[in-house]
């Protein structure tokens, strides 16, 4: 008896992953990317709301899947880094007291993994007021260093982009006039920002502004599918956040 319990245990503790300073395994099970763009300050049903996003989108990831956060910007001579990468290590409902500890991977998810992120959450509703939005740049970057590394192929992914979804750079600027979709995915401008989303199910989460009706038409978002599209990537949902 002493040698089949012992045999048990070794199996149970030998099955636990190690984790990193970012509570990631050395392979995630899965990959979210949160791309925010929050330009204008939001209204009270805005703040809400987006909150309430961020939250379902928290709650969302699954034990040893990860989430890195990152902030639309100019990408010239650099790609983007992380504002925060999260692995979900597990809550108490994961571990069964026979054979871990429920209470202390509770307060590490509590403590390293709900707590860092509602942080970072705060710091991103707010207004950058930059006068340029590089999304389809700062997509190709997260793409390039998050969703496409060798190795990730098989691997669940997800791109959730938070943004008014209005572009504007000095080379593409969706404030002036939206171009038809099948003329921008096929110009040269396209080709250059353009990147591989093959696999990546996308989220798209409309930050609507207060000219909505004359800068945010429908056809704004049927723009973003075709370009979605032509990237290999799925668009699975599409919110406007509320007020």
């Amino acid at each position: 008896m002493v040698l089949v319990m012992g045999g048990v245990y070794f199996t149970v503790a030998s099955g636990q992953r190690q984790l990193d300073d970012r509570l990631c395994p050395t392979t995630p099970d899965s990959i979210t990317v949160l791309l925010v763009d929050v330009t204008d300050p939001m209204n009270m049903a805005q703040r809400q709301d987006f909150e309430n996003q961020l939250t379902r989108l928290k709650n969302s990831i699954p034990r040893y899947g990860k989430l890195v956060v990152a902030k639309v910007d100019a990408t010239g001579d650099r790609l983007l880094s992380p504002v925060i990468t999260r692995c979900n290590p597990g809550t108490a409902e994961d571990v069964s007291s026979a054979t871990g500890n429920p209470g202390a991977v509770q307060k590490q998810w509590d403590e390293q993994f709900d707590a860092p992120l509602k942080q970072a959450f705060a710091q991103l509703q707010r207004a950058s007021g930059a006068d340029r939005s590089p999304i389809l740049e700062s997509i190709q970057s997260v793409a390039l260093t998050e969703l496409q590394r060798p190795g990730l192929e098989k691997m669940p992914k997800r791109l959730v982009v938070a943004s008014d979804l209005l572009q504007n750079t000095a080379d593409v600027s969706f404030y002036r006039d939206l171009p038809a979709p099948r003329s921008f995915v096929e110009s040269p401008l396209f080709r250059r920002m353009r990147t591989d989303l093959r696999g990546v199910a996308v989220e798209l989460w409309m930050l609507e502004r207060p000219d909505a009706a004359q800068t945010q038409p429908r056809s704004l978002a049927e723009l973003w599918e075709r370009i979605i599209d032509a990237e290999g990537g799925e668009v699975r949902r599409i919110y406007n956040v509320s007020g």
